[in-house]
């Protein structure tokens, strides 16, 4: 069923809440003060009756300049407004500055509805359409339908009724995807017999009882008990409904006015955002830089830090993150004297800093600004590559449904403007694939290059470097890569053919070790020489100088042909000046392991003994067990290690 939300605006005391009474025979000023004071304080919500089967809610949002935050959380999903102007006082303050906001929110359809039609005491009727028709001219009210009412005889509010209704005919069905669904909370309270309940209109998605849901900014998992719309419960509720949910899990104390009942992870709370700032003609001045404003948004108000960019752009940074997406409205109120000055359109979440004279600020922000979804897109996702964004965060990032999201990386991948890394032999796009630019592909491909070359060019006996020993320096320029993108991004340059890894090894795919007879005989040697030494290694100098003979005496060839065995894991680094073959330290161990099984605790007599060699040599290869936490030194004694059971 179609679900439509009506908002009125207006200076205060025009008549809208009985204009709402009139239209519903709901009176919407529901608190003690309101009924008191004669003015809405709180927004006040009704119901339209139709013949056309749609539900209709009526918003009767406040008129008086102090509650004009109130109007805001209100007015944000509104699918048609009525702009309420009284025949006694005519256009005043607040019917501009109400006027102004809906401009700036993108409310596309209204009706002007002028009421206290039995009044003694109106003004000029046609100047005051003269100063109407000068005030919407270019604006979405300009030519709109306009009707003259008496809310207290009922005279025409028939003809209002069939004039909303033809309106609200062509107005499409909002989104009602559950991957979607986003709810901003604009009353807090507790029910005797069912605890906590929340009220606000569902701007997006679908609610069903049962379902588990998310407070943001906080994040926390909550249940839907209950629902109700249309005052009545009901099993679900609809994009555009007003709708109050009964809440398991959650105490009222932690839930606020302007937190956003959401999808479960759906939403990314957002410290900077991006915007674009549409000035109201009637402000008394700009926004500076470096100001605090108020910030409206949803059923929110929050100050924020200004950096301007441009005239029609600004970055806002919160103190705290706050909830919103890619095309939601604000508007920003000077904080003294407070003023309604401006609003305009969330363009970015979650953003990097930009700098007022950074040239690169203006493109990036006239990029995120384009209709076109795809330039949009491969701004994002080059604004974050740093990041290793998936598929996932960058849907949310765009406001999309994740599979709407795939279908535009794969034409930017078409274009060879993204690249997709999956971490295995395959290019599908999924959820959580990793999209970057293909500049910041490029470039990390590059730097990996070149990490390799420079190793390749003083180790050109190894089959490669370590792979621990690249991912420390790629973390060192990469800050954001973990261990997961890591393997994603080596295995992908695998993949694609640009590396080769063998055992845990990696190599440009282009080099190749060049061993000539002297090189191989050689390493030949060095390694027969470690064989024959057993437990009793010679230091490294000695061993180079048992290597050199007449057919070969490059001695820094030697020490390298020492590192390369060392890394390809057949010699053992015992320390800086000794290894031993890994065949005898393998030994060693078995017999340390072999003497553990009738023993708690070993000598280093013990560990001399069993090797028959000396303490020196016993020292050397214990320490080194110590060091790998194969054994542990308790007092005079060895205990087993941490990691006994895993070398």
């Amino acid at each position: 069923m179609q679900n439509i939300i009506i908002g009125t605006a207006g200076h205060v005391d025009h008549g809208k809440t009985c204009l709402i009474k009139a239209l519903t025979g709901i009176d919407t000023d529901r608190l003690k003060e309101e009924k008191k004071r004669g003015i809405t304080i709180e927004n006040g919500f009704a119901y339209m009756p139709n013949d056309i089967g749609y539900h209709i809610g009526i918003i009767d949002v406040p008129g008086h300049e102090k509650f004009v935050k109130n109007m805001l959380a209100g007015i944000g999903g509104i699918d048609l407004t009525l702009l309420v102007i009284s025949l006694e006082e005519g256009i005043k303050p607040q019917t501009i500055e109400h006027f102004e906001i809906l401009k700036t929110i993108g409310i596309k359809k209204g009706i002007v509805v002028f009421t206290k039609l039995d009044s003694e005491n109106k003004v000029d009727f046609e100047n005051l359409r003269v100063a109407l028709h000068d005030l919407t001219k270019g604006s979405f009210l300009e030519g709109a339908k306009e009707i003259c009412v008496s809310s207290y005889t009922g005279q025409n509010i028939d003809l209002l009724k069939e004039l909303i209704l033809e309106s609200v005919k062509s107005i499409g069905e909002r989104n009602n995807n559950k991957a979607l669904t986003r709810l901003p909370i604009d009353r807090v309270f507790t029910m005797e017999g069912f605890g906590t309940v929340i009220t606000g209109t569902l701007i997006e998605g679908k609610i069903d009882t049962g379902d588990e849901l998310m407070v943001y900014p906080s994040q926390k998992i909550v249940k839907v008990r209950q629902l109700q719309s249309h005052g009545k419960a009901e099993p679900s509720a609809f994009a555009g409904q007003r709708t109050a949910i009964n809440l398991l899990n959650v105490k009222k104390e932690e839930l606020d006015r302007g937190d956003v009942i959401a999808a479960k992870s759906s939403m990314i709370p957002s410290e900077i955002i991006d915007c674009k700032l549409t000035m109201f003609k009637t402000a008394s001045r700009k926004i500076k830089n470096g100001e605090r404003i108020l910030f409206n948004y949803g059923s929110n108000q929050v100050t924020a830090s200004v950096k301007v960019i441009s005239n029609e752009y600004i970055q806002l940074k919160f103190d705290n993150p706050i909830p919103v997406k890619r095309g939601d409205r604000y508007i920003v109120r000077f904080l003294s004297p407070t003023e309604t000055c401006g609003g305009g359109v969330i363009l970015n979440i979650d953003s990097k800093r930009y700098k007022v004279d950074d040239g690169t600020a203006t493109s990036h922000f006239k990029a995120i600004d384009s209709s076109d979804e795809k330039v949009v897109l491969e701004e994002i996702i080059s604004d974050g590559s740093a990041n290793f964004p998936n598929v996932t965060f960058v849907a949310k990032k765009m406001n999309q449904a994740t599979n709407d999201t795939i279908s535009l990386i794969s034409k930017l991948k078409d274009d060879n403007k993204a690249v997709v890394i999956n971490g295995d032999k395959s290019d599908n796009i999924t959820e959580n694939s990793i999209v970057i630019s293909i500049k910041f592909y490029d470039g990390i491909k590059k730097y990996i290059l070149d990490i390799l070359n420079k190793y390749h060019k003083t180790n050109n006996l190894s089959k490669g470097m370590k792979k621990e020993e690249l991912k420390s320096i790629l973390f060192k320029r990469y800050s954001k890569v973990g261990d997961t993108v890591f393997e994603k991004v080596l295995n992908y340059l695998i993949y694609k053919g640009v590396i080769r890894q063998v055992d845990d090894l990696i190599a440009d795919a282009n080099f190749k070790v060049v061993i000539d007879d002297k090189v191989s005989d050689a390493i030949t040697n060095v390694e027969k020489k470690y064989l024959e030494a057993k437990f009793e290694p010679p230091d490294n100098k000695t061993l180079i100088e048992m290597c050199v003979n007449d057919k070969f005496n490059d001695r820094l060839k030697l020490r390298q042909v020492m590192l390369d065995l060392a890394k390809e894991g057949k010699l053992v680094k015992l320390s800086t000046d000794y290894y031993i073959h890994r065949e005898y330290f393998d030994k060693a161990v078995l017999k340390v392991k072999e003497f553990f099984e009738t023993s708690d605790k070993m000598a280093m007599t013990d560990l001399r003994d069993m090797l028959a060699t000396s303490r020196k040599y016993a020292i050397l290869i214990i320490d080194y067990m110590d060091k790998i936490r194969l054994t542990e030194l308790h007092g005079l004694y060895r205990v087993k290690g941490a990691n006994y059971g895993k070398v």
